[in-house]
């Protein structure tokens, strides 16, 4: 078994659509029902007359090449909200995280190098 994605369920999937483009320099397919971001494991739907919960519970994790550069990048996107700044984990990653106009939590993750 694998993992097929994760899928933001939200009221407005053009507002993040149009924020998830930016931050994962990717175009996505689909409408203002569904979109899903191809090779990012990402879908946006709105589900119609459903409730859409006001309680997030969920953290998207994506590995990049340069923590430092994908930060400053970062800074300049609007509807993004709380960037921490990048951290050494004990784990063997430096990562940050920050939310999406949903108030969704993405995490960005470099693996550290390993020293011989």
């Amino acid at each position: 078994m694998k993992m097929c994605g994760a899928c933001i369920i939200t009221d407005d999937v053009i507002r993040l659509v149009n924020f998830y483009k930016e931050v994962l320099k990717t175009q996505p397919l689909g409408n203002a029902t569904h979109s899903s971001f191809e090779g990012m494991q990402l879908a946006i739907w709105n589900p119609g007359n459903v409730q859409i919960s006001k309680t997030k519970n969920m953290s998207l994790m994506y590995y990049v090449e340069d923590i430092n550069k994908e930060h400053k990048r970062l800074c300049l996107i609007s509807g993004l909200k709380e960037l921490s700044k990048p951290v050494v984990e004990p784990w063997g990653v430096t990562a940050f995280t920050f939310k999406d106009p949903d108030g969704n939590e993405v995490n960005f993750l470099e693996q550290q190098k390993q020293k011989i």
